[in-house]
């Protein structure tokens, strides 16, 4: 098993775009990642959630006025897109083995005794090469979540 996962971010996001998700690959070590889910929403955009250990994940305070906080987690939210330029929603995907967070897990079973093994997304629709289409994963965002 590789040390990293790797994730290609492939879009046209502009350097220098305040807040922009710009394509660039990100690595994730895979001794801190302790859930993969995909998440389809009504319109047919798919993303997948990845819940990574933090070392704040302990990390818990009672402010002055009482009440309580902690950090439990970190998470990367993947968007998943059939452009490598824009986000534009893949057909649904009808081939278990081709959801997004399949690609992660065989990312994490791949490459024995390397560094970084990447997780190249499926085809969307049926798998289909000529009929269906390629998918990317198109921004890659961490953010921290309290209530896991």
């Amino acid at each position: 098993m590789a040390k990293f996962v790797k994730f290609k971010i492939e879009n046209n996001t502009a350097i220098g775009n305040p807040g922009g998700d710009l394509a660039r690959d990100v690595l994730v070590n895979v001794d801190h990642i302790e859930n993969i889910e995909d998440n389809i929403t009504g319109g047919g955009a798919y993303t997948v959630i990845v819940t990574l250990r933090s070392g704040l994940a302990q990390y818990a305070s009672t402010f002055a006025d009482g009440t309580a906080t902690s950090v439990a987690g970190r998470i990367l939210t993947l968007k998943v897109s059939k452009s490598s330029a824009t986000l534009v929603n893949p057909d649904a995907v009808t081939v278990k083995s081709n959801m997004p967070s399949q690609s992660i897990v065989r990312a994490l079973t791949a490459n024995p005794g390397g560094v970084a093994a990447t997780a190249q997304l499926a085809l969307d629709g049926g798998g289909v090469r000529g009929t269906d289409d390629q998918m990317y994963w198109n921004s890659a965002v961490f953010s921290t979540d309290n209530t896991l």
